[in-house]
């Protein structure tokens, strides 16, 4: 039967129908994925957006097609997560003010709404690109604007635009260099294929699939033809929200502080996406044009780097709360989902948007003591989804449940992606306590045990691993909670520096040191006399804006069982809001042989 109108409800039924082909080829969509860089992240982003519009429109449906693509726009620009999914949900916003305040669309109404939903996506780039998802779009909203006045059947109409996308796709890799170096089409533009192809088998079949499928044999090409780009590291997003967002001035202020700028949304709702080494810089700028929320930092050299080195299938992932260096994240493989702070109004991303230096000199400066937020749910499942492109399992250890809402957003994420195993374990320490029992884990895995033996040795490493905290002043602990204020005036009575650990019940004294004099010398003498006699252990390090002090202590253990037992880092923001400047903490980890953990 001809399908002579389409309303909110073939929308929606329709749009389902193509959202869950893309889901289904986002491993193909990562595995094609070479531009603009090759971090192989395009299906899981165009996951993660579409998802966000199914999970929004499930819940609202209308038949007014007006209705339903304000619905649709508003929760793509929401869910947008990196290039393509900006692209996609700005073409989408397009689509919506296309169709304007009609409640169902004829074949030469809903041309019209593609014209305009095609030029929006292209004004939504700084630098549109030939030979990308851009190109598929306008190739097709060419062949529906040419055969609308003559085909009234959405059926057929589609079906000659669908074949029109496909050619446009195929010729992709003779438009743009790095794709016919790589022997891809663009990601991107399979995407809008794949979302095509499912909308067009929607309607020739009338049955709305859940599961679909599709077994796709890649090359892998990427890896060996194409070079990684090392201009940019940081992919950073935000959304923006206010009454008239000026989108061309907030454009010129971004451009200089990147590439792959894309501005996809309204005057009232703005998604920012920029490639850049300013993070900082960029989230700053976008808050002088509306309401900062969503802000969003990946680190677009460590993808690039998951996407294409030899790993394990197994993957660890931990939050900001867990003080290492970058180049033993990196050593071992850990993947970061960091914390958010707040000075007041400004917010920060945990050790991306605000370094450590530049958390004390505002610490020092800002009379607003600082507070922290855990990650929320959308970003560990951002982070899962894209590592479930290269690992087969992951496993997910945070700060205590008792201190932190952290573990909360990890087991909500990991319920989310049902197919990708998630098990997400409570470190019951932080710092480089947590530190230590995460290379724990990793070092497990790198030697080959599977996924039930590495949480059986993680959970080993944790009843094996104590940490010993040493504070300059109770003040910050009392400030931010941890600590009631009335074991602070008994400190400073009596002149008692009480250690501190993370237990079961949270951040509780464990011992004391008397006097204000030669604190570190004390502190190291009460963690030595709390060794392990018999049993070989590894020490870590940590300092908060102290790291002289710190030193020395990295420098006792050393001596007595050599560099590569003692690890060393700086407290980060997330806990420096607590400890303050001038904290010293020390973690003992028993190490057993791993046969036996």
């Amino acid at each position: 039967m001809a399908i002579q109108y389409l309303d909110g409800i073939r929308l929606y039924r329709s749009l389902c129908a193509g959202i869950q082909r893309v889901i289904s080829r986002q491993d193909h969509l990562n595995k094609i994925n070479v531009f603009p860089v090759p971090d192989s992240d395009t299906g899981t982003n165009l996951a993660y957006t579409l998802t966000t519009i199914i999970e929004q429109i499930d819940q609202e449906v209308h038949s007014g097609i007006d209705r339903m693509t304000a619905i649709i726009a508003d929760a793509a620009l929401d869910g947008a997560r990196g290039n393509s999914g900006a692209i996609f949900a700005q073409f989408l916003v397009g689509f919506s003010e296309g169709v304007g305040n009609h409640a169902y669309l004829s074949t030469r109404r809903f041309a019209k709404a593609v014209r305009v939903a095609h030029q929006y996506a292209y004004d939504a780039l700084v630098e549109p690109q030939e030979g990308t998802v851009l190109t598929v779009i306008a190739d097709w909203a060419e062949s529906i604007s040419k055969l609308s006045p003559r085909i009234t059947d959405f059926k057929e109409l589609t079906e000659h635009g669908l074949k029109r996308a496909k050619a446009a796709l195929a010729d992709t890799p003779k438009k743009l260099a790095v794709l016919a170096k790589a022997g891809v089409v663009d990601a991107g533009a399979q995407g809008f294929v794949d979302l095509l192809e499912g909308i067009q088998e929607y309607i020739d079949s009338g049955v709305l699939s859940k599961t679909v499928s599709i077994p796709v044999a890649v090359k892998k090409t990427s890896a060996d033809n194409v070079n990684y780009d090392t201009r940019y590291q940081f992919c950073t997003e935000c959304t923006l929200a206010g009454d008239a967002i000026n989108r061309i001035a907030l454009k010129e202020a971004l451009i200089g502080h990147g590439n792959s700028i894309v501005l996809a949304g309204t005057k009232r709702k703005v998604k920012v996406h920029i490639h850049t080494n300013q993070p900082k810089t960029v989230l700053e700028i976008s808050s002088r044009f509306g309401r900062l929320t969503d802000e969003k930092v990946d680190d677009i050299f460590r993808q690039q780097r998951d996407a294409h080195r030899e790993h394990r299938d197994i993957a660890i992932v931990v939050d900001s709360g867990c003080d290492l260096s970058e180049d033993l994240l990196d050593k071992y493989n850990l993947h970061m989902v960091p914390v958010r702070l707040s000075f007041g109004e400004d917010h920060y991303v945990d050790k991306v948007t605000m370094t450590g230096d530049e958390f004390w000199k505002e610490l020092k400066r800002n009379p607003v003591h600082p507070k922290t937020s855990q990650p929320t749910p959308g970003d560990f499942r951002r982070q899962y989804q894209f590592l479930s492109s290269h690992y087969q399992s992951a496993i997910s250890i945070h700060l205590p449940a008792k201190l932190s809402g952290t573990m909360q957003s990890a087991l909500n994420a990991s319920k989310a992606i049902p197919d990708f195993p998630v098990t997400v374990i409570d470190s019951l320490s932080g710092s480089i306590g947590a530190g230590l029992i995460a290379i724990r884990g990793a070092e497990a895995i790198e030697a080959g045990f599977a996924y039930d033996e590495v949480v059986s040795i993680i959970k080993t490493a944790i009843k094996n691993t104590v940490l010993y905290i040493g504070l300059d002043t109770m003040e910050y602990v009392v400030r931010g909670g941890r600590v009631p204020r009335s074991k602070k005036i008994l400190a400073d009575l009596f002149r008692l520096n009480p250690i501190l650990s993370f237990t079961e019940n949270g951040v509780e004294a464990i011992g004391i040191t008397f006097g204000r004099r030669n604190k570190t010398d004390k502190l190291v003498r009460f963690v030595t006399k709390r060794l392990p006699p018999d049993t070989p252990y590894r020490i870590g390090v940590s300092h908060a804006n102290h790291e002289d002090e710190a030193r020395k202590i990295e420098e006792i253990f050393v001596e007595k069982i050599g560099r590569e037992n003692v690890f060393f880092s700086e407290i980060g923001p997330a806990l420096g809001c607590h400890s303050g400047p001038g904290g010293l903490v020390i973690a003992v980890q028993t190490v057993e042989d791993l046969r036996n953990g």
